[in-house]
């Protein structure tokens, strides 16, 4: 009897009802859906910067410039790996504290770019 009273115990515990699995999920969906507008900036940053280095390659460039634009044109792929890699692991972390952190990492990763342009005063020319 007590087996049995324990696998019922275990397997109740073991789920959770479909409201607290969207409650759980809130911060992730709410990093999630915040997060595409600057991805989207970080990834047409990337094209522009792509589109640049083309040119600088034609013109003739040195290898640490040539190496730093080939970075540059990479970072909105990078953001893009990082956002949803974070997004992953936060699905995987059952309390609360992890899931915000994890979010707060989506947001950061997603907002990278957009951070940076803003603090060095890429809009200033634009």
């Amino acid at each position: 009897m007590l087996g049995a009273m324990s696998e019922e115990f275990v397997e109740y515990a073991g789920r959770s009802e479909p409201k607290e699995r969207w409650l759980k999920a809130l911060p992730l969906i709410v990093a999630g859906v915040l997060g595409v507008p600057p991805l989207c900036a970080a990834i047409w940053f990337s094209w522009q910067i792509a589109q640049t280095t083309k040119y600088l390659f034609d013109l003739g460039t040195s290898g640490g410039e040539a190496a730093g634009m080939v970075l540059l044109s990479l970072s909105g792929a990078f953001c893009l790996i990082f956002y949803l890699a974070f997004l992953f692991i936060g699905t995987r972390r059952r309390t609360w504290k992890w899931r915000l952190w994890w979010s707060v990492a989506t947001l950061l990763a997603a907002g990278a770019l957009p951070l940076w342009w803003l603090f060095s005063g890429f809009f200033a020319d634009v």
